[in-house]
């Protein structure tokens, strides 16, 4: 009796599974993004769809970088506190309401919503100082990240993208969504 009681305490202190997916290169982020903004969660609610808890998180957009101008946006991420039930997706993001964010986003699935490309990659939490110098931070707790055959490996960030100033980062990511140059067209004779 005593080994099982041990043995079901060393489960509730080991922490939940990761989730293992492909990692993504900051030019990876900017190509694969169908929407790049900059933006404010201004409201967090969780909800039950179809037996699943989700959170309905509304955005005031400050920025788009890439896709659709918009002032708002709304996300449906899987997880959230519901009811006294907590669920959530190993290394889907949390907002919160006044965190300010900049998210590589999914198209539309389809239920007509997106998702951040990568889960946790593909959102920088944007950081203000005293000295009002805002910073870009990825916190990327959940997920175990591979860069193809090799087995998967647990990162904590993306460098040197922790803590660059917002307008840098900012400006290397307009350049990175640029679309490519196509072919000149030719002249016909």
């Amino acid at each position: 009796m005593a080994i099982i009681l041990l043995f079901c305490l060393s489960l509730l202190s080991n922490p939940v599974a990761a989730t293992t997916v492909q990692r993504f290169t900051l030019s990876d982020l900017a190509s694969n993004a169908e929407r790049i903004v900059v933006g404010i969660c201004t409201a967090a609610t969780p909800q039950l769809l179809d037996g699943q808890i989700y959170t309905r998180y509304l955005f005031d957009l400050d920025q788009s970088i890439k896709g659709p101008r918009d002032s708002q946006l709304e996300l449906h991420l899987p997880g959230g506190h519901f009811q006294g039930v907590f669920n959530r997706l190993a290394g889907m993001p949390i907002f919160r309401p006044g965190e300010e964010a900049v998210l590589f986003l999914t198209a539309s699935n389809e239920f007509g919503h997106a998702w951040p490309v990568g889960l946790a990659q593909g959102h920088f939490a944007i950081v203000r100082s005293d000295s009002s110098t805002a910073r870009v931070f990825q916190e990327l707790d959940g997920l175990s990240l591979y860069d193809g055959p090799a087995a998967a490996k647990r990162t904590h960030s993306i460098d040197p993208v922790q803590g660059m100033p917002l307008d840098s980062f900012l400006s290397q990511i307009r350049t990175l969504a640029q679309p490519e140059p196509g072919p000149e067209p030719q002249d016909a004779h």
